[in-house]
Order: structure tokens, then sequence, then C-alpha cells
């Protein structure tokens, strides 16, 4: 299905309603579990959000739409990109953005799209969460792009006021921290999984070791046994010169070997 760029797009009201459209989708939760979270951090003093839109009424009105927002004590850092490159070089630079407000028709009339593309499959980002927000449907159908784009939500800019807005941020943020804790919880199982595994084959090791002297001393025992006279009653051992010695003690002096001890 080929998309073609009209010129007619919409622009958001002077009154503080933007007109941005709606997409809803959660991609898939294998995309949501991928390894591919390095660049998250969410000791930071604000979530980071870029706006990717070649209208600067639509940055302008979603900066003051915004102004107040903020989510688990933090607030956001917006960063405004004009076209789907700028925003390829904004994220080639720094990748640990929370979401991305993506517009469809830019530079091309996929171009929105094909940023998409590029953000899942060359840069393997899927911990950042995408919203298309269009003002041309007709150009990229929600039912469409929802089935063949990662995006996790899909929004008309006439359908979306200010504090629709809101909430799809806070939503979009919260999954995002959420996708963090999981994945930093199974990072650090993984960790100690990884720790439990080497003290086991560390205390493996030892075993096989005390096996091995446990084995070679009953090799030596058996030796003396066939040379050495033992009494049948006490089991001790007697030397040359007449005098008895526990067997224990015996093999440990005239062999050197230090007794094993129990793990």
């Amino acid at each position: 299905m080929k998309l073609k760029r009209s010129k007619n797009k919409n622009r958001l009201s002077d009154d503080g309603h933007e007109e941005v459209q709606k997409d809803d989708h959660a991609g898939d939760l294998a995309e949501l579990l991928r390894p591919a979270l390095p660049e998250m951090d969410l000791s930071g003093n604000a979530w980071k959000v870029l706006l990717v839109d070649d209208e600067p009424d639509v940055h302008e009105i979603t900066r003051i739409a915004l102004k107040k927002f903020a989510y688990d004590g933090r607030h956001l850092e917006l960063t405004s990109a004009y076209s789907a490159e700028q925003a390829r070089q904004i994220l080639q630079k720094e990748s640990d953005f929370a979401l991305a407000v993506i517009d469809v028709v830019m530079e091309t009339d996929e171009a929105g799209l094909d940023l998409v593309r590029f953000i899942r499959e060359e840069m393997k980002l899927f911990h950042i969460r995408l919203i298309i927000r269009t003002g041309q449907p007709g150009k990229a159908p929600e039912q469409f792009v929802i089935q063949n784009f990662d995006i996790d939500d899909y929004r008309e800019k006439t359908d979306l006021s200010s504090q629709k807005m809101v909430s799809m941020l806070r939503n979009a943020i919260k999954a995002y921290r959420d996708i963090f804790i999981i994945e930093r919880d199974r990072i650090d199982l993984d960790q100690k999984v990884k720790e439990r595994t080497r003290e086991l084959n560390d205390a493996n090791k030892k075993l096989k070791a005390t096996v091995a002297d446990l084995q070679k001393a009953l090799r030596e025992l058996k030796k003396l046994k066939g040379l050495l006279p033992i009494c049948s009653y006490c089991k001790k051992i007697r030397d040359d010169k007449g005098y008895w010695h526990q067997l224990e003690a015996y093999i440990q002096k005239h062999s050197g070997r230090i007794q094993p001890q129990h793990l």
C-alpha cells in the first residue's frame, strides 16, 4: 500500500486543544521484553520525549499542553525534530528517550513510518514507546499502520485535546518505566543465577578433589593392609619398632597427606 502526501495538513488550534491523531497499539509482548535496554535510566530528573513533526505550531502547542506534565515525580524534557532525518540524527546521538511522538507525512508521504522502521529494525530500540500522530489519517490509515508497524499508539491531530495528550503520554511513559523495571529485575536475576552457578561449580570442583583424595587414600590403605600388620580388633598398625598406631595417624604421617575435611 503506497501512502501519498497531500499538503492539507491539519494544524492544532490556538485555544490549547491540539488536533492530533490517535493511535492505540501496544506492541507485541515479545518485543517489549527484548534485551535492548542498556541506555535506559530511571535515575534522571526528567522523562525524555522526542517530538517529530514538520509543523512548528505542533511543537509549540504540544509544549504548552505538556508544560505542567509530571509522572512519578519527574517532568518532561522535550526535544524537537522537524523532519524524520533530523530525528534519526538525534536518536543516533542519544537513544535514551522514553517516548517519540511522530508525524507520518513530513519530507515524504511515509517519512514517519520509515522512521518507525529505522528505530525498531535498524537501531534495535525496542524500549522507546512510539506514537503516530497524524493530521492525514487517509494517507496512513490506523488499521494499516497498527498491523504493519511496531507502534504503541495512533492518534489523529483533530481528535487529540490537551487532556487526551496528557493521558496518552502518561500511559506511554508508564509502559516505558514498567518495561525497564521488568528488564532490570531480569538482569539482576540472571546475575544472581550466574553467581550461584559459579559457587556451585566451585563447590563441585572441591568435592571432586576431595573424593579423589579419599579414593587415593583408600588405595594406599589397601596396599598398607597387605604390607603392615594390622590388629583385626582395634584396627591399629604396628610399625617396624613394635609400636601400635592409629590407622589414620599412621597414613597421614607416612604419606604426607592432610586428611580431607568435610564440606
